[in-house]
């Protein structure tokens, strides 16, 4: 494996990880604004409810997300993405 295919690899999980991490940094803050909104006073119990459910989806969705990025690195490092550009 010559070093240009390697720095290439390094460079293709790099990118896989900071755009997972960006995701999950997304949703976060989707889910701290979510979740903040639960501690508003005045708002009607279903308001809050339905809050506290989008900040729990928008944790939940980190998951899938590490699966995914999981995947990635495997087919990464399988070299699938090089097998396929050549074609």
């Amino acid at each position: 494996m010559t070093v240009s295919m390697e720095f290439q690899k390094r460079r293709r999980r790099r990118q896989a990880a900071l755009s997972v991490a960006l995701f999950i940094l997304f949703q976060a803050a989707c889910a701290a604004l979510f979740a903040a909104l639960c501690f508003i006073p005045d708002l009607p119990r279903w308001v809050s409810w339905l809050s506290a459910a989008l900040a729990g989806a928008c944790g939940l969705l980190v998951i899938p997300a590490l699966v995914v990025l999981k995947e990635r690195f495997q087919e990464i490092e399988g070299g699938e993405s090089d097998a396929a550009a050549e074609y």
